[in-house]
């Protein structure tokens, strides 16, 4: 009997064989790092000054725009 045709060559086949390959080694290389943001990843290295106003921003812009929607929709 011959063997059933998969619609893929043998080129394909190593190329996904090598890609595979690739993204392992990557992740591998991401697991095995070292550094302080390694060992910390949640410290922060904005000032809170910053977030702060950022945050400060964000809810300033929300209210006008709620502010905006209320006025376009009852009048």
């Amino acid at each position: 009997m011959s063997e059933p045709d998969t619609g893929f060559s043998a080129s394909t086949e190593n190329s996904a064989s090598t890609d595979a390959s690739r993204s392992t080694a990557e992740f591998r290389a991401f697991a095995d790092r070292s550094g302080s943001d390694a060992e910390h990843p949640w410290s922060m290295r904005a000032p809170g000054r910053k977030v702060a106003l950022f945050a400060g921003a964000v809810v300033a812009l929300a209210v006008v725009l709620a502010i905006i929607a209320i006025a376009v929709l009852s009048g």
